[in-house]
């Protein structure tokens, strides 16, 4: 887990860094969704990618009104947020725990955010950077139910494949 000090970094370097997760996020969530077979867990995690954009639309606009120009997510950033690497050489339960992590530290990420910005007394902001943390725990906790299933569905279908394909 990463541990950081959000009051070493600019408010809007933080947003881009949160961009960056949230698109790293979505990514890792329809790439986990294409290469499910069972249709009720790939239906989970194609509802989790689009939670992610979601998010990132957020992230964009709360940038946006902020500093009165588009935000650009960089490649990089200085921030040390958590990466989840995915990829067929990567088992899908590894891809999940990674982004059990990642989910984690993205809650503490928005609760600290947001506790910078009761500084500010930013009232609003404050209660959507909550918002965000408190999501962000919702999708941990999806992941976990989903890391048993996708463990069981696999050792299931080595014995009956196609049995989840869906209708």
């Amino acid at each position: 887990m990463i541990n950081m000090n959000v009051d070493e970094y600019e408010f809007d370097e933080l947003l881009r860094a949160a961009a960056k997760s949230e698109e790293n996020s979505r990514e890792v969530y329809e790439y986990l969704a294409d290469r499910m077979n069972n249709f009720v867990i790939k239906d989970r995690f194609e509802f989790l990618a689009g939670e992610e954009q979601k998010h990132e639309e957020f992230i964009r606009d709360f940038y946006e009104e902020r500093k009165s120009e588009d935000l650009t997510i960089p490649d990089e950033t200085p921030v040390p947020i958590p990466f989840i690497r995915f990829g067929d050489d990567i088992d899908e339960s590894e891809i999940i725990e990674q982004a059990m992590d990642a989910e984690v530290a993205s809650r503490d990420f928005y609760a600290d955010m947001a506790e910078m910005l009761e500084k500010e007394e930013n009232e609003e902001e404050v209660k959507l950077l909550s918002y965000l943390s408190e999501m962000e725990q919702n999708h941990y906790d999806i992941l976990k139910s989903e890391l048993d299933r996708v463990k069981e569905f696999k050792e299931f279908d080595e014995y009956h494949p196609g049995m989840h394909v869906g209708p």
